[in-house]
């Protein structure tokens, strides 16, 4: 992690959490980590939340507790949301799905579903889309890029290509 290194915080003002995202530059329209967590944000009936937030922070002070707790308090001050004592939930959601599913291959040092259809992180928004006249989202994005096996998928790709070699 660089001292000059960010990443984003969506804030659910319905759920009263706050959750970290990756750093992204670029098109809006192609932020799909963002349409994906975004999309999760809805009332049982399917209606989204409302009042929802991003905020971009240092990576460096969110990773210190003290520094993350005034971040929160000026989140909570900024916003108005009037939540007193209550504090935001904080979750690094893609980490910790992706941890779970981790867990529940036995800590697989070798997945049969990295980076496979049913791992690409898809905005829940095709009704929304449709309606609009908007084809679908293709998303380039997998929850496997969040997961302690990544490393390892990326070291042997690179072995693969010749860059170093890699034994497991």
């Amino acid at each position: 992690m660089s001292d000059d290194s960010k990443l984003r915080l969506l804030l659910c003002g319905e759920c009263k959490s706050i959750e970290e995202l990756p750093w992204y530059e670029g098109d809006v329209r192609g932020d799909h980590l963002l349409d994906y967590l975004a999309s999760r944000h809805q009332y049982p009936d399917g209606n989204r939340h409302r009042g929802g937030a991003l905020f971009d922070v240092p990576e460096k002070h969110w990773k210190d507790p003290n520094a993350r707790q005034m971040i929160i308090e000026q989140i909570n001050a900024r916003t108005g949301k009037g939540l007193g004592d209550k504090f935001y939930e904080v979750k690094a959601t893609f980490k910790e799905d992706a941890f779970t599913c981790w867990k529940s291959r036995n800590r697989t040092k070798n997945c049969g579903d990295f980076k496979s259809e049913k791992k690409r992180l898809i905005p829940d928004t095709k009704a929304e889309r449709k309606d609009l006249g908007l084809s679908p989202v293709k998303s380039n994005r997998f929850l496997c890029e969040f997961c302690p096996y990544f490393s390892i998928a990326m070291q042997r790709m690179r072995a693969g290509r010749g860059d170093y070699s890699f034994k497991d």
